[in-house]
């Protein structure tokens, strides 16, 4: 490591342990947060430290294991709450659902420090811990959601096994090829849990609760510094954690399935487009590009702008809102109404909405040379 580069890394350990974020961590937090903040700074003394070509659309180096921050601080609240009360506060779905979540954060925290895992050798991995999952627990099976044409396909055991394994697969890689604008995926993540909240999924809501918390800690020093990001292992841990909670909610009928497929959009549309044309392109599915939405919005921006690191937060905040935050918007307002929305049609204006300003982007940042940069 070089002189510089051990300067940022010395600076990178400092802010993480600031006072303001510490400050901010016990407000929110309590003594789980502190920890969590302790947690991650000593880490990031071990390894994490990205080039700004491998972490997103960033210009500066930053570390990858923000995901360190959510994980350790559920960890401590368990802790805490055990010291108090002699007991765990989660069970039944709630900790299978946090067990996926953990299995896929070790998965993605191995590659952060270590680097050596192959995308296809990550997947086969988690389709294995889901695999193994359902295989002693089905309560996050996916069953019928209300759907003619797919409810069909999961009334045969036989094929919701394989349905449920890819959906659960799926969710936390999409998350992590959204990760590369300060408070994407924490942003679209807090915005789907306070959703999920809503609903009445019982002790579950109790975990949606304190992974809130744990996102808005994270945005908290990421959206300030852009020196930290959610990494593999904290990408993941949110997708499956989302992904768990969304089918438990579809399963109790809680929500409609039109709505939660709105929430996740933004994630799933572009992971779902990305393999689309990299196919088209005669390219692997799994290869790095640098052509998501966020990063062409991060170039226009910066180009009106001429501030990066504002450019980059206004890319991951505005897709956020916009794209989950636009949908949860309109559920909390018309709850109590007799008006109901057809949650199909408006997941159908975000599809036009995402594809006519990709289209409309694209040819202007080839002509400028603008692309921000994408992780691989």
């Amino acid at each position: 490591m070089t002189l510089a580069e051990t300067k940022v890394h010395e600076n990178l350990n400092t802010g993480l342990s600031g006072w303001p974020l510490l400050i901010v961590s016990a407000a929110i937090g309590g003594v789980a947060g502190v920890l969590s903040v302790g947690v991650a700074r000593w880490l990031t003394r071990h390894g994490g430290l990205d080039s700004p070509e491998k972490h997103g659309i960033s210009s500066i180096r930053a570390c990858r294991l923000g995901g360190v921050l959510i994980a350790s601080y559920m960890l401590f609240t368990i802790i805490y709450h055990y010291m108090l009360n002699a007991e765990l506060i989660f069970s039944g779905v709630s900790l299978w659902v946090l067990g996926l979540s953990t299995g896929f954060f070790a998965i993605g925290l191995f590659e952060d420090i270590r680097g050596i895992l192959s995308a296809r050798l990550r997947l086969v991995l988690m389709l294995g811990a889901v695999g193994i999952l359902l295989g002693l627990n089905d309560d996050l099976l996916i069953k019928p959601v209300g759907l003619p044409m797919f409810d069909w396909l999961l009334t045969s055991l036989w094929l919701a096994v394989p349905i449920t394994l890819l959906c659960l697969a799926f969710l936390p890689n999409a998350f992590n090829a959204a990760d590369g604008a300060n408070g994407l995926v924490a942003g679209i993540s807090l915005i789907i849990l306070i959703a999920l909240a809503d609903a009445d999924l019982g002790a579950l809501n109790l975990l949606l609760n304190i992974v809130a918390v744990s996102c808005v800690i994270f945005l908290a020093y990421n959206l300030v510094t852009a020196k930290v990001y959610l990494g593999d292992g904290g990408a993941y841990f949110l997708g499956a954690l989302v992904g768990g909670a969304m089918i438990t909610a579809s399963n109790a009928s809680e929500l409609p399935v039109w709505y939660l497929l709105s929430l996740i959009f933004y994630p799933t549309a572009d992971f779902l487009w990305s393999i689309a044309r990299r196919i088209y392109g005669g390219q692997s599915p799994l290869a790095a590009d640098e052509l998501h939405l966020h990063n062409l919005v991060y170039g226009r921006i910066r180009h009106l702008t001429g501030w990066p690191i504002a450019a980059n937060t206004i890319t991951g905040l505005g897709i956020a809102l916009i794209f989950a935050g636009v949908p949860y918007f309109i559920w909390w307002m018309n709850t109590d109404s007799a008006f109901e929305l057809a949650w199909e049609w408006l997941y159908l204006l975000q599809s036009l909405a995402y594809l006519s300003l990709w289209l409309h982007l694209r040819p202007k940042i080839a002509r400028e040379g603008l692309e921000g940069r994408d992780r691989p």
